[in-house]
């Protein structure tokens, strides 16, 4: 069976959507109109499963050659910033290219040409950007300076299916996730997976296997985002049905160890089931953001909505919790907050989006807000459009992109 909201496919029998958390409507098969075809969500790429076999792509003058070996990374100390930063700018997916532009609206620059990108994400400092490609049916993973030159491979499509990159503190490396062709022939085959944790060195220019996560069966990680204070990686690991999504931490080690970092919440009086997304962490490591999705107890339709979203965040040593804005997931998707990010420039100052209505039927708008943890947001007046393709899915995803002095 479809989604009748977003069109991705689902086990049959699922009552709500895992991805996008729509009810799924006796006897809907999921028709696939141009609105329903995007992908919402800070992440926002699409799940490691599913995916088949492609072509082999390389970017001319590119390299990567791969290690099995182990190296610890330094966070940064949590109460010092970064005095090379002077500003931040937009950077986000349209078409299937990143983009640039000034938190003002202006100056807006296309910085690829390739027309695969499903995914990024940008180093602290703003000196790289590494993005997903989607070249075929494969994910590989490279890099670039952030105005688009020096583009380099990181991982090579032979050995697996590449998602999720985030840049560790120091700006020295880069974390991902691969799934083997073995553990792709698993998921084929309905049988259980196991999905890689991966750094990739860039001076050296080598890869280091660090976790294995494994006995996955209808289930996918989506998101990987390392925390700056205290140097540990965290991912959300979605289920089945929605809300699922459960926020994991992986301590480096060594031994690398996983555990759950906020867990589902069941049967709390006013919900069913209170799931958590992560979206980042604040420069210092202060902050953590994360959507809050809840599935009322009450599921009568004439009673009111039967779910909501909330965009977060809270103290990661006082977790305190203060929640920003709040919507109703809709078929439409108008309204619906599309990511969260803390600004490069301030620890305290965080960023959200929503769509709001598009120019028109092929396009979304996005509008922005800014706030801070002790203020409320507003909007800022920088919003941007993104194309919707017939197609094929069209990822939502931006980042905030420090800019050197």
């Amino acid at each position: 069976m479809f989604c009748g909201n977003c069109g991705r496919e689902l086990e049959e029998g699922r009552k709500f959507c895992t991805f996008c958390g729509a009810e799924q409507k006796p006897g809907a098969t999921g028709g696939m109109s141009t609105v329903k075809k995007v992908i919402i969500g800070v992440v926002a790429a699409l799940l490691v499963a599913g995916a088949g076999v492609g072509t082999y792509f390389i970017v001319r003058g590119s390299s990567s050659k791969e290690t099995d070996s182990t190296h610890s990374s330094k966070p940064r100390p949590p109460d010092v910033d970064d005095q090379s930063v002077k500003s931040e700018k937009l950077a986000y997916i349209d078409g299937r290219d990143i983009y640039t532009v000034g938190m003002t609206g202006s100056g807006q620059r296309k910085i690829t040409s390739r027309g695969d990108i499903v995914d990024f994400a940008v180093s602290p400092d703003g000196a790289w950007i590494a993005f997903v490609a989607e070249p075929g049916t494969r994910r590989v993973i490279f890099k670039m300076e952030p105005d688009g030159s020096n583009v380099s491979q990181v991982t090579v499509p032979e050995k697996g299916f590449a998602d999720n990159p985030a840049f560790d503190p120091t700006g020295k490396y880069i974390y991902f996730t691969r799934v083997t062709p073995e553990d792709q022939a698993n998921i084929e085959a309905a049988r259980p997976h196991g999905v890689g944790f991966e750094r990739y060195e860039i001076a050296a220019n080598r890869v280091d296997h660090l976790y294995t996560y494994g006995g996955l069966q209808e289930q996918s990680i989506q998101g990987l985002y390392a925390d700056p204070a205290g140097g540990a990686l965290y991912f959300n690991l979605f289920g089945s049905d929605w809300p699922s999504s459960i926020p994991h931490k992986l301590s480096l080690g060594p031994p690398a160890r996983d555990s759950v970092y906020m867990p589902m919440q069941i049967d709390t009086g006013k919900y069913n089931a209170v799931a958590f997304q992560l979206t980042g962490f604040s420069r210092n490591g202060v902050y953590v953001s994360y959507f809050k999705q809840a599935l009322f107890a009450e599921q009568d339709q004439n009673a009111g909505p039967t779910q909501e979203v909330s965009a977060c965040f809270r103290g990661t040593a006082s977790g305190d919790e203060t929640a920003v804005a709040t919507y109703v997931p809709a078929e439409t998707q108008q309204g619906s907050i599309t990511g969260m990010e803390f600004s490069r420039v301030a620890s305290s100052t965080y960023y959200y989006s929503k769509v709001a209505t598009g120019p028109g039927a092929n396009s979304f708008t996005l509008d922005f807000y800014k706030g801070t943890t002790s203020g409320t947001p507003a909007l800022t007046g920088l919003n941007v459009s993104v194309a919707v393709d017939n197609e094929q899915y069209t990822p939502l995803v931006w980042h905030l992109l420090a800019v050197q002095k």
